[in-house]
């Protein structure tokens, strides 16, 4: 069965649903969007992601902005997260036949760990081009 996509939630949407405005989750959120732009996703089930990170926070932020601006859910199934012990972050994205892995930079990374200001590193990080943020592999 095959759903319409709703309405993507907008920024401060996700900043509700996660309960706070914070660098990860603005990189998870601009993520989705460049993916869902890229990609151009239509259906809640055109993207299967799996997040490879600490299963700590702040990492795991960036769960919520991906789930809040592509539709990917752990509840649906089309999201799955893969314990990593090293600090970086990588994301595989399926689309059909297509696969892309997006691994974070080591500037993302920094803006993300040594904010001071966390509201203050989410606006940086939402002004960033997507490919400063990530790499494609």
């Amino acid at each position: 069965m095959k759903f319409q996509r709703p309405k993507v939630l907008t920024y401060q949407e996700a900043i509700r649903f996660h309960g706070h405005n914070g660098p990860f989750l603005a990189l998870g959120y601009r993520l989705g969007e460049h993916l869902s732009k890229r990609l151009r996703s239509k259906g809640i089930m055109d993207l299967k992601i799996t997040v490879k990170c600490k299963t700590a926070k702040p990492f795991t932020c960036l769960i919520d902005g991906l789930q809040c601006s592509t539709f990917a859910t752990f509840g649906k199934g089309n999201m799955k997260m893969q314990r990593c012990m090293r600090g970086d972050i990588t994301v595989l994205v399926e689309k059909r036949r297509g696969r892309y892995i997006y691994k974070i930079t080591k500037n993302a990374m920094n803006i993300c760990l040594t904010a001071t200001d966390l509201e203050r590193a989410a606006r940086k990080i939402l002004r960033t081009p997507a490919k400063d943020l990530w790499k494609v592999r």
